[in-house]
């Protein structure tokens, strides 16, 4: 099972050019936070305990509707939370085995709190993938989530 904690994410495709710790057109800590959020790849899949080789799941969501993107970023704010609790402990972990661990519980407790927001994992992941791909949407939740 892949990890969702940074810093094991790779940087997002299409970030801007210093990324988003340059701080360029942020002014806000909220702002830095959701240009973060999104340009580190934490809006990226979820991943749920699954049989090993089984895909990631996603729903085609090429275009959200607002009330998904509302969804989405209230979802993204959690997940962020999530990984920023268990990444000392992810550090912590003295072995392979005891970050695999710490990842698989910190895995769903993400995905607790997006179903908790009225998400499937698979619209979640659909709507990252998009994120990802469009810059004016990426743009888009990126103010919804320094809201």
């Amino acid at each position: 099972m892949k990890a969702f904690l940074p810093p094991d994410r790779p940087k997002a495709k299409n970030a801007p050019p210093g990324g988003a710790a340059s701080g360029h057109g942020l002014r806000s800590v909220g702002g830095f936070l959701a240009a973060s959020v999104v340009a580190l790849g934490l809006a990226g899949p979820l991943t749920v305990s699954r049989p090993a080789g089984a895909q990631t799941v996603y729903e085609a969501v090429d275009r959200p509707t607002d009330e998904q993107l509302q969804r989405y970023a209230a979802a993204v704010r959690k997940v962020s939370a999530v990984a920023a609790e268990y990444q000392p402990r992810l550090e912590a972990a003295r072995d392979g085995p005891a970050k695999q661990a710490v990842r698989v519980e910190a895995d769903q407790k993400m995905v607790d709190q997006v179903e908790a927001g009225g998400m499937s994992v698979a619209e979640y992941n659909g709507i990252s993938r998009a994120v990802r791909e469009n810059p004016e949407l990426r743009q888009k939740v990126e103010r919804l989530v320094g809201q």
